[in-house]
């Protein structure tokens, strides 16, 4: 991160999972969550008391933002928001040389993946309809979202799980 200030929001933070593990490395994080519970448990979470973290409870489309970021970080939660509202509202957030994280914990394999997961949509799913998609590949073809290329990958921080979260560098 190279711009001041060193601000960093994460939009849909949950238990503030990237929010509390980001704290030693800038001045401030914003965390947004619609859900009071997920900022209420990210509060008494290891560092979800630091003085630099602001938790934020409500839609990120309309709560009071305090930019500029150098950087934005979504982590396993834009599926949930309005891209057509978020998007040119983080665009507007970040400093020139910001960067919006996009953050998915890289898992194994699970059971119902491939087969499996084709069975179980068309007998379980109240959503009967849905289709799979790649998020990024789905901003960038409705041009909310450009993948800098050759920034893929970069390890935040792990869980106790030890797994790694995976993000890719863009721009909304």
């Amino acid at each position: 991160m190279t711009d001041e200030p060193k601000a960093v929001l994460d939009v849909g933070c949950g238990t503030g999972l990237i929010t509390r593990n980001l704290m030693e490395f800038v001045d401030r994080v914003d965390g947004v969550d619609f859900s009071e519970n997920m900022i209420e448990t990210a509060k008494i979470l290891p560092n979800g008391n630091h003085p630099g973290t602001n938790w934020i409870c409500g839609p990120v489309e309309e709560v009071l933002l305090s930019p500029p970021y150098a950087l934005i970080t979504a982590g396993q939660s834009l599926h949930w928001m309005d891209w057509e509202v978020v998007s040119p509202r983080l665009k507007e957030s970040l400093t020139r040389n910001g960067y919006l994280a996009i953050v998915g914990q890289k898992n194994s394999p699970m059971p119902w993946d491939g087969d499996l997961f084709k069975k179980i949509i068309p007998t379980y799913s109240t959503n009967q309809d849905f289709v799979p998609y790649n998020l990024v590949e789905e901003l960038e073809s409705r041009n909310l979202f450009h993948l800098r290329r050759g920034r893929r990958a970069l390890s935040l921080c792990r869980s106790s799980k030890v797994s790694t979260i995976m993000s890719s560098h863009s721009t909304p």
